[in-house]
């Protein structure tokens, strides 16, 4: 019998805590005809990684729609016992190592990064649709790249296709210093020359000055649903608050993006009546898009902030530290 080479990755039998994710030695992926093999450098953490890997709804969902969206959500997995998706991540990097006879684009050596479905990111090795591709930022290194993949693309969605700033509008920001954050407050600063404010917690106020913010609000200092300013946009990608709460602070038109609609059954009403103040969208993981966000990073208009960097071995710890919610910036696994 042929003995096929192994990888290693990270394997989950079931649902639960961080406990799941272990590190296993298993066969190498064949590809396809219109998939490419890649020797995997990085992924990081996403929401998406947490919810797969615990079978339930996100803890901010409101407490009527916990069940209802946990079923789903293993169902999208494959299995409501068990995932059938077994190794998680969806965002990758790496070099590719072989290509399906129907790819004509690639080449062998080819630095890449994009966005799988399909997960597999967190293993030595991965097989993807070449159709998701997107080269590598060129200033980049692999775990710099591998932070970009998940965190960038719900800010892009949020500006290009919710709320799309014009030069000078003022943009709130909830939540400025996270994995999304980050990158929505550079790209509403560098991208569209709005004007913006970032809200963060103390500890974060620095790093957000930094980024580019024009304004900083402490969080724990001020109640920033009730001072005088008027946004044209209002961000949340913590989930944080509502349309209701935040009415005071938007303008006549202006326009507030949530990430999470289940996190309140207001914002949930305003998205089932569209309401034309309130905007949701999911994140686009398109081969465009990511080499879309390739060209701002390579312009100098957007970078990745990285909070901690693990080894694969390390995986579970760094879905402990993700689930903290307090990490600065894109949390990253290196596979090396």
């Amino acid at each position: 019998m042929e003995n096929k080479e192994k990888m290693k990755a990270i394997m989950m039998a079931k649902y639960g805590t961080p406990d799941v994710l272990q590190l296993k030695e298993i066969e190498k992926p064949s590809t396809k005809d219109d998939e490419v093999l890649i020797r995997n450098h990085g992924t990081s953490i996403n929401t998406v990684d947490v919810l797969h890997r615990g079978g339930k709804a996100p803890k901010v969902a409101f407490w009527g729609m916990k069940q209802l969206v946990g079923f789903f959500l293993r169902l999208s997995f494959g299995g409501l016992r068990k995932p059938k998706q077994k190794i998680p991540g969806g965002g990758f990097v790496g070099e590719i190592v072989s290509i399906g006879k129907e790819v004509t684009d690639w080449r062998v050596g080819d630095h890449v990064y994009g966005y799988s479905e399909a997960g597999g990111a967190c293993a030595e090795f991965m097989t993807v649709p070449a159709s998701v591709l997107a080269k590598k930022p060129a200033n980049l290194n692999f775990q710099e790249a591998a932070a970009v993949p998940g965190g960038s693309t719900p800010a892009l969605v949020a500006f290009r296709d919710l709320a799309t700033p014009k030069k000078g509008d003022k943009v709130l920001i909830i939540g400025a210093s996270g994995g999304i954050g980050t990158f929505a407050l550079q790209m509403a600063k560098n991208v569209y020359d709005a004007e913006v404010t970032g809200v963060c917690g103390p500890t974060n106020v620095e790093m957000v000055k930094e980024m580019g913010a024009d304004f900083v609000i402490d969080y724990t200092k001020e109640d920033y649903t009730k001072n005088d300013s008027k946004y044209d946009i209002i961000l949340d990608v913590v989930s944080t608050k509502n349309l209701s709460k935040c009415k005071n602070i938007l303008a006549s038109e202006g326009i507030y993006v949530s990430n999470n609609p289940i996190s309140s059954p207001k914002n949930l009403f305003h998205m089932m009546t569209k309401n034309k103040k309130f905007k949701t969208g999911t994140a686009d993981e398109s081969a465009a898009a990511m080499n879309l966000i390739r060209e701002w990073i390579e312009e100098g208009k957007i970078k990745p902030v990285i909070d901690t960097v693990y080894l694969l071995s390390q995986t579970a710890e760094a879905h402990r530290h993700y689930e903290t919610g307090h990490a600065k910036g894109r949390v990253v696994i290196s596979i090396e």
